[in-house]
């Protein structure tokens, strides 16, 4: 059971990166789907909070508590372009941030 916790919370963690590439690209590129790439990353981080704290997740490991203070993190500081500033390079200090839990996490499974 312990396994498919962490395997399903690498599922989360990969589709979240995902969906932050897309809106990461939607951004270099100018996309007109823009505002909903950025729409379904937002409404992505709020569903996976609410699934932690019903099913009270972040309690399972270290890498759920981990990933529960990012998505806390994006829920109060949410991902949106800076009108002043380098979005780009907040993204990917973002996506860094994630990408760190998984490849821990990977190195377990």
């Amino acid at each position: 059971m312990y396994h498919l916790e962490l395997h399903n919370l690498k599922q989360r963690i990969t589709k979240l990166l995902n969906l932050i590439e897309l809106y990461k690209y939607g951004i270099m590129t100018d996309h007109r789907d823009k505002l909903k790439f950025q729409q379904d990353l937002h409404t992505y981080i709020e569903h996976d909070y609410n699934d932690f704290i019903q099913n009270n997740l972040h309690h399972n490991s270290l890498f759920h508590y981990n990933y529960f203070n990012f998505l806390s993190n994006q829920i109060e500081d949410p991902m949106d372009e800076f009108t002043i500033g380098n979005t780009l390079k907040h993204i990917e200090t973002v996506q860094e941030r994630l990408l760190k839990i998984l490849k821990l996490l990977s190195a377990v499974l």
